[in-house]
């Protein structure tokens, strides 16, 4: 008895970790895809990785992609103390050259610009940076 109660704390925990991870998936390979400009830039060191933080350009966003037409703001990001706040993931390998992009755009010759995977009453999922509608892995290499 005392080992079928083991193994079950055990699997209880990993049994929902991997519902909440296929729940995710499902999400961002079944969502609609929705991509937006974006502005400001703060490189955050996490454990072994760079997330790049950002804001979202509303001004510029097209928001036909939005089923109605309005752009769902409360749905991408995540809220924080000083407004949303918008975070994709880079490999620390490739971060110093993205960082040396995010910091020569001032010339208005890169567009950046995030895709996001969105379900309508969920949180949007950010699925792909681009720089000049191209993926910033292809962009970046030499």
């Amino acid at each position: 008895m005392k080992n079928k109660l083991l193994a079950l704390s055990f699997a209880i925990p990993f049994l929902c970790l991997l519902a909440w991870t296929l729940h995710l998936t499902w999400q961002r390979s079944h969502g609609l895809e929705i991509t937006v400009p974006v502005t400001g830039y703060d490189p955050r060191d996490l454990l072994s990785g760079h997330y790049i933080q950002y804001e979202i350009d509303w001004a510029q966003a097209d928001c036909t992609q939005f089923p109605g037409g309005k752009c769902l703001r409360e749905n991408f990001c995540k809220k924080a103390r000083w407004g949303r706040q918008c975070r994709f993931y880079i490999p620390e390998t490739d971060a110093k050259r993205l960082d040396n992009l995010f910091r020569k755009r001032n010339n208005e010759t890169l567009k950046f610009e995030v895709v996001y995977s969105y379900t309508p009453g969920q949180p949007a999922i950010a699925k792909q940076l681009l720089i000049n509608s191209q993926d910033w892995r292809e962009y970046i290499m030499p």
